[in-house]
């Protein structure tokens, strides 16, 4: 069947028409795809110059932490700060956990009172702190309100207590009868590299005195007006009043709560949390010779990024 020319031209045309259209779907895909590949690494190397920043902010931490000027010290304090590097903005949050209480060292009645500030009821404060206890215990015996591997698997755990001291503070929240809310409230208060049974009250958080237990706040506000007056006239830090006294440790200063969080201009943002202790501080051990580390002036116990 013969075509007319014009009928040939016509389908030709179309034909074209059609290749055109393909091609331009082509480049169109093809463009799409770069641009976001584009994005994507830009993303990326964003978010690595903002890590590398929040690096930064916790060396400069510790690099002033290490000065013998005690105005340098002031970083340490637990007020947030905001640091110019280049052109981002750092907010720089960092704590010596002396100001906190060990989780492992304190004794029942320093927990008892946490936990009451925290929230807990009465009628359940002897069941978790038994059930923290036999926790951190070594052995495999219950106290009388707490709770080894049997009563974790009566509630459905398939693990039991670790029979062994915190790693972390975030175990907690494991412990039988633990809730995220009462959680949430204790979290700040606590560490499990302060290595003491006290707390350090001169650096301590306001919310933590008052959380101590058979302390009046009363008390406690007046030693705060005090401390708060001393540190501004840069005076030495008055002493604890008689109530506070036995929950009172010094704190050796050797290790910090640190955390950076990174905006940048363009958006991209970061951070990172760690506890940063000095060289060998909390092991109670120099490195053995030949460590390549031995010279770093501090060491990381713990990291976490993007909380």
């Amino acid at each position: 069947m013969a075509f007319h020319p014009l009928e040939e031209r016509g389908i030709v045309l179309v034909v074209v028409l059609w290749i055109i259209t393909l091609l331009s779907v082509m480049a169109a895909s093809f463009s799409y795809s770069m641009r976001t590949e584009t994005l994507l690494t830009a993303h990326s190397v964003e978010r690595a110059q903002a890590r590398a920043l929040a690096e930064a902010g916790i060396a400069n931490v510790m690099l002033q932490s290490l000065d013998p000027d005690p105005r340098h010290r002031q970083w340490v304090d637990g007020v947030v700060r905001e640091w110019n590097f280049g052109s981002a903005v750092l907010r720089i949050d960092a704590t010596d956990v002396g100001g906190k209480v060990d989780i492992n060292r304190a004794d029942r009645n320093l927990l008892k009172g946490l936990l009451k500030a925290a929230g807990v009821a009465d009628d359940q404060l002897d069941s978790l702190l038994d059930a923290i206890a036999d926790w951190r215990d070594p052995d495999d015996l219950r106290r009388l309100n707490g709770a080894e591997l049997q009563e974790y698997q009566a509630a459905g755990r398939t693990l039991g207590p670790m029979n062994a001291p915190f790693t972390r503070v975030e175990e907690l929240q494991q412990v039988l009868g633990m809730t995220p809310e009462i959680y949430q409230r204790l979290e700040p208060w606590l560490t499990v590299n302060s290595y003491q049974a006290g707390v350090d009250v001169g650096i301590a958080s306001a919310e933590l005195l008052r959380a101590l237990p058979d302390v009046e706040p009363e008390v406690v506000n007046e030693y705060l007006k005090e401390r708060a007056d001393s540190q501004e006239q840069g005076q030495p830090l008055p002493q604890p009043p008689q109530a506070i006294r036995p929950y009172y440790a010094r704190s050796r200063g050797l290790t910090y709560h640190v955390v950076v969080t990174v905006q940048l201009e363009s958006g991209a943002s970061t951070s990172i949390e760690a506890i940063v202790s000095r060289r060998g501080a909390g092991t109670g051990k120099r490195p053995p010779a030949g460590d390549d580390t031995a010279a770093e002036p501090y060491s990381i116990l713990a990291w976490r990024e993007g909380r």
